[in-house]
């Protein structure tokens, strides 16, 4: 959606400035109106974001998930103690991180101008997803806010949780790799050579594991500058090319094809749209939606395309699990589940149901991938290390042989 910066004046007269998301600048301006602003300029906001010189390196300056669950616990407390919305964004503010802060202080002037939480939420996309402001819109329009903002927060946590464990289990595989590759560098770069010489000098041919080392060396050193330079020019071409539809297709298809990748893929994706449409239909907001909401949040192409396309059926009266129909082939019991919530009338907590039960799945899966490729790369990596080092040191005794 495209994105505008504008600078305005608020019903007391103070200027303000900011971000806005909108389909158009004519929408644009109509929702600032909406919000009590008098807009005199606003223009599309520059399409590569601020300089990477100028950015935060170390996450300061985003709004992470670990903030929004702040945020959305300590104000969805308040509330449920019997508070007014701008008392507990008042109260919330003050312990906000600081990238929160200012988010929160224009929700507030908001909210005090006589917007409602969602219509100031929607305002900033950056820090609240479609998905929320859909869920609180339909909290505030049922009565149901206190137990939306709660549903809320336990999904982000969940979601949250997730993420921490895959980030965890991945340390120790990359610390091995890192240091598996500094043994490598230091074999290849300082004990190679200052072994080729004494080979020269028994006038004796190094050994292979030797010589490829040599020759890797020699390589690298020649061809490092180019290296770099493709290296750079390939993580540019990715980088690119990540949200082309054609790159997005293929790679979405393989990795729906990849046998241990599959499974990982598929109950990531069906853990997240089951819990966001849960979510969303336990806040009492309609199916299509919702179904609407969650489309964008789907991060493989082949799942997005089958949200449009259940989108659409229902529209011509199709049920969800109908129209969720091409995701049969990778989880079909997920499907029944979900036409039996439907029967039952009872689809928001059966979907709910599902995401636990694809989470959990997923995060096993994951813990037994990286309990296969831990001692995997161990016994990979040790034995190309240790091979060379082996043949080196077979090398030197030989040549002491011949020295005596």
């Amino acid at each position: 959606m495209p994105a505008f910066t504008y600078r305005a004046y608020d019903t007391a007269g103070r200027l303000r400035s900011g971000r806005i998301e909108a389909g158009g600048r004519e929408r644009a301006v109509a929702d600032l109106r909406a919000d009590g602003l008098r807009v005199f300029a606003i223009v599309p906001a520059a399409a590569g974001g601020v300089p990477f010189w100028k950015r935060d390196l170390f996450g300061r300056d985003r709004i992470t998930d670990t903030a929004r669950i702040a945020f959305m616990k300590e104000f969805g407390t308040l509330l449920g103690a019997g508070l007014t919305v701008d008392r507990c964004l008042r109260l919330v503010q003050r312990q906000a991180s600081a990238a929160m802060q200012p988010v929160l202080a224009d929700l507030l002037e908001r909210v005090v101008a006589g917007a409602s939480l969602s219509k100031a939420m929607a305002a900033h996309g950056e820090a609240f997803p479609r998905d929320m402001v859909d869920a609180v819109r339909a909290g505030e329009a049922t009565g149901t806010l206190v137990d939306v903002i709660a549903s809320l927060t336990a999904s982000l946590e969940r979601r949250d949780a997730v993420r921490r464990h895959l980030s965890s289990a991945m340390i120790y595989p990359s610390l091995l790799l890192l240091m598996a590759l500094g043994t490598l560098a230091m074999v290849i770069g300082v004990l190679v050579p200052a072994l080729a010489p004494m080979f020269e000098g028994a006038g004796r041919a190094p050994p292979f594991a030797i010589r490829a080392a040599q020759g890797l060396g020699e390589a690298l050193a020649a061809w490092w500058a180019h290296l770099a330079v493709g290296l750079a020019l390939l993580a540019t071409l990715t980088v690119r090319g990540w949200s082309n539809p054609r790159f997005a297709g293929f790679r979405s298809r393989w990795a729906l094809r990849l046998p241990l990748i599959r499974e990982i893929v598929v109950g990531a994706e069906f853990g997240r749209l089951c819990r966001v449409l849960g979510t969303l239909l336990n806040a009492e907001v309609p199916i299509p939606e919702a179904v609407a909401a969650t489309r964008p949040l789907a991060r493989n192409l082949i799942f997005r395309e089958a949200l449009a396309q259940a989108g659409r059926r229902l529209t011509e009266g199709a049920s969800l699990a109908a129209g969720l129909g091409g995701l049969r082939a990778y989880a079909p019991s997920t499907l029944n589940l979900i036409a039996s919530g439907e029967q039952v009338n009872r689809l928001g907590p059966v979907l709910i149901h599902a995401a636990e039960m694809h989470e959990t799945q997923t995060r096993e899966r994951i813990d037994r991938l990286l309990a296969l490729l831990t001692p995997l790369v161990t016994v990979v990596l040790g034995g190309l290390i240790g091979g060379l080092i082996m043949s080196v040191m077979g090398a030197i005794l030989s040549v002491g042989d011949m020295a005596r």
